[in-house]
């Protein structure tokens, strides 16, 4: 099922019988409405500032669907997510492994040895194969501790992002991974496309009964979604990137799409649409997972992967991030 995406920031997103009405203002200042099927939703996107009424938020949670929040830049806000998972086993197992140096450790490497893997491979298929990221990979089964992991995943990050110049073309300014708010236009779809994913992975790890704010990799902190942005890891290059790179080697969006206010730049309304059908294209794309077998969907694949975090931290199995050629 769809994601119902609201960008206007003036819209209002209501409910009527079982279906949600969207108003948009129209520039003469007359308001077009349009009509959605709640049965044909899955999630509920709002950017910027719409306006949602209580019984459209209410009646969103009723049916199991969740309500996320982006700001006019794309950064995730957070969520209103309908009950939880009962399931305590799961997060007593989430919580054993976070007080295991041994499993938690190895599963650090798991994580961050499969983002590896998947930023190179996007630097492989951009003809950018002279980089050090395979050694870096390797490099991370022999670190012993935590931090030590860490350290890895922040170099190959940065060696990662000083391919991106040659990869996103002349007519582009990129000179290193920046945000809040982002200052180049390259930054700016890339921190939309995180916040997008970030969606995506929030509500996996929702309905899967993960406690979002145990993670591994990520220290937790107040407010900080430490498993969400684990699970993000091995989603950013295979899902984010490709698509930001996408979109720009098709021209999808292009220079003029970006207002740009003391510094900071972000997608007009029409070029948001563009690159949320592209977002969408993506996580309906199809690949063979490599543990099931089988063909599934991006965002499939998102929750399967939960599924499979969960399974190794009740059952012991080992979990085998997604890692893709």
């Amino acid at each position: 099922m769809p994601i119902l995406y609201v960008t206007q920031a003036d819209a209002v997103l209501s409910k009527n019988y079982e279906a949600f009405n969207i108003a948009l203002k129209q520039e003469d200042g007359s308001w077009k409405k349009q009509s959605v099927p709640a049965q044909t939703v899955e999630q509920v996107v709002l950017m910027g500032n719409p306006q949602v009424t209580g019984d459209a938020l209410m009646y969103a949670l009723e049916l199991g669907m969740p309500v996320h929040y982006l700001s006019h830049f794309g950064k995730y806000l957070g969520s209103a997510l309908p009950g939880s998972s009962r399931n305590g086993q799961l997060r007593l197992a989430q919580y054993q492994v976070y007080h295991d140096p041994v499993r938690r450790l190895e599963l650090v490497q798991t994580i961050v040895a499969a983002k590896i893997h998947n930023q190179y491979q996007v630097l492989y298929r951009q003809n950018q194969r002279d980089n050090p990221l395979k050694e870096r990979k390797n490099q991370v089964k022999n670190q012993k501790t935590i931090d030590q992991v860490r350290g890895i995943e922040g170099l190959a990050a940065k060696e990662y992002f000083a391919c991106w110049p040659d990869m996103v073309g002349k007519q582009w300014t990129f000179n290193g991974r920046n945000r809040r708010p982002p200052t180049d236009p390259v930054n700016s779809l890339l921190s939309f496309a995180y916040g997008l994913l970030r969606v995506q992975v929030t509500a996996a790890v929702h309905v899967t009964g993960l406690d979002p704010y145990i993670g591994y990799l990520h220290e937790v902190h107040h407010g900080q979604p430490a498993m969400v942005l684990d699970l993000m890891e091995e989603f950013r290059a295979l899902i984010a990137d490709n698509i930001v790179l996408t979109v720009l080697h098709k021209r999808e969006i292009q220079p003029q799409d970006f207002d740009e206010s003391l510094g900071a730049y972000r997608l007009k309304e029409a070029a948001k649409k563009s690159f949320l059908q592209a977002f969408e294209r993506k996580m309906k794309d199809e690949f063979k997972h490599p543990v099931f077998e089988y063909r599934c969907t991006y965002r499939r694949a998102i929750e399967l992967q939960a599924r499979l975090l969960s399974r190794h931290l009740q059952e012991g199995i080992p979990y085998k991030a997604l890692a893709l050629r």
